[in-house]
């Protein structure tokens, strides 16, 4: 079983890493569906495995200069409040039309992804638009996280990538960076709650690392357009699971 779960996380973050996402949105339900998990548990030790990937992939891709750290910060900024507000928020809105909504939207979003032309900039020089438009994309981020449970990476690079006009390989490095804080944050107090089953964990973290280093050192090697492929690839996927779960 343990061998199963190390693939797991080799296999999702090995292509997740390569454009910028952390691979909760296939990694939680594989432990519920494949593996039994309850979904706090499996909640919680899917975000341990997307930690070390997200941290693992940081450290690659900062080395070949592809993380904005100040663009990744303010990605941050209000990702906790808009999460707050996305639960609360859940108590009034039907869930499956949430989930039809969000769905509907991550469609469109890999849609405009593959069209959008890459003006290569790094937004090394923050202007009060790009701050504005960052901050903006962080609350965003957060309630859609805190509604269905998708993690905030999708937004963050739609954000850098159709607002910003960041090239996928700065954006990718960048929507990890800013996904290794939140990640720590939130799995301390699964652990705390004993939500992290560290049987299951600690293979899916073995296989996320690797996986990690394999995509994040690939995302150098392959053309941007390939990757720009790939990632409206991985968000289709997650589009039409979230579609899926409105029926």
């Amino acid at each position: 079983m343990n061998f199963f779960v190390f693939l797991l996380g080799l296999a999702v973050s090995a292509v997740c890493s390569m454009v910028g996402l952390g691979g909760g949105a296939f990694i939680t339900p594989a432990l519920i569906l494949l593996f039994s998990l309850p979904v706090k548990q499996a909640i919680g030790t899917s975000l341990f495995g997307i930690m070390i990937a997200s941290i693992s992939a940081t450290i690659i891709h900062a080395k070949h200069k592809r993380v904005n750290y100040r663009i990744g910060l303010l990605l941050d900024t209000l990702d906790v409040p808009g999460a707050a507000l996305g639960a609360y928020l859940t108590f009034f809105l039907p869930s499956h039309l949430l989930a039809l909504f969000f769905g509907s939207i991550v469609l469109i979003m890999s849609a405009l992804i593959m069209r959008k032309e890459s003006d290569k900039s790094n937004c090394l020089n923050l202007t009060a638009k790009i701050v504005v438009v960052c901050i903006f994309g962080s609350f965003i981020s957060g309630l859609v996280s805190g509604m269905v449970g998708v993690g905030g990476g999708i937004i963050d690079e739609a954000v850098m990538i159709l607002a910003l006009g960041m090239p996928i390989k700065i954006s990718a490095g960048t929507a990890l960076f800013g996904m290794s804080l939140t990640t720590i944050g939130a799995v301390v107090p699964h652990h705390i709650l004993g939500n992290v089953r560290i049987d299951f964990a600690l293979p899916l973290g073995i296989g996320c690392a690797i996986g990690a280093i394999i995509g994040s050192s690939l995302t150098g090697r392959i053309h941007q357009e390939i990757l720009k492929k790939i990632l409206a690839a991985v968000m289709i996927l997650i589009g039409i699971r979230m579609i899926l779960l409105a029926f």
